[in-house]
């Protein structure tokens, strides 16, 4: 979903709002080739999927989430 952000002088801004959560495929990832602003873009999804998904799942469930939500 794309919404309007800030506004400033140069225009009208606009955003993404994630509507679908679900972890990334870390073992598609070489964090050596990402820059601090992508690692820490990640992290931060990571995060918010586990701690928006996990309430609703078993501890097996919820185990196997936080290994592939895991920060890099």
């Amino acid at each position: 979903i794309v919404k309007k952000a800030e506004k400033t002088v140069f225009g009208q801004f606009m955003s993404f709002e994630t509507v679908t959560l679900c972890p990334l495929d870390l073992d598609g990832v070489i964090p050596t080739l990402l820059s601090s602003e992508e690692r820490d873009t990640l992290n931060e999804y990571h995060e918010t999927v586990f701690e928006k998904i996990s309430p609703y799942l078993t501890e097996d469930e919820r185990d196997w989430l936080a290994r592939y939500t895991r920060k890099i």
